[in-house]
């Protein structure tokens, strides 16, 4: 299992009850998933109070991906094969290389059956996201 706790810390999630929430639903992910779970990616934007807020979870190995949505009251897991037909990215303020506290970064994609996935990323989380776009979105594009 990925460990994930100096992530957490990097995008600002501290508190014993959301890490404990976040330990659980990566276990049971990590449970249902065919293969071994090799990256986390929580989902992030700033709020207009400036204060960040967390969408989603997403794990991924090297031919899954699977996404918790809503997963500080709920535990609602999708998991579907990485085969992407098309992917959109938003920038903001992200030059792609390193974020700073303005980047803003977006990834929405399209997997096999027309399902459908986004990723938000604030401040530090763009980097994160930019490697999970190169090592499990781009080259599981379906030509």
């Amino acid at each position: 299992m990925v460990e994930f706790s100096t992530y957490l810390k990097q995008i600002d999630i501290k508190t014993k009850a959301l890490t404990d929430r976040i330990r659980f639903v990566c276990d049971v992910a990590s449970e249902i998933c065919p293969e071994e779970i090799e990256q986390i990616f929580i989902a992030d934007y700033i709020k207009e109070d400036n204060t960040r807020a967390y969408e989603s979870i997403w794990f991924f190995s090297e031919r899954y991906c699977l996404e918790v949505k809503n997963f500080e009251t709920d535990y609602n897991i999708d998991i579907v094969p990485i085969k992407v037909y098309w992917f959109e990215m938003s920038l903001k303020d992200y030059d792609f290389k390193k974020a700073t506290q303005k980047s803003r970064l977006q990834v929405s994609m399209i997997f096999d059956g027309q399902i459908s996935g986004s990723l938000k990323a604030a401040k530090e989380n763009c980097d994160v996201l930019r490697d999970i776009l190169l090592k499990y979105i781009k080259p599981n594009l379906v030509t």
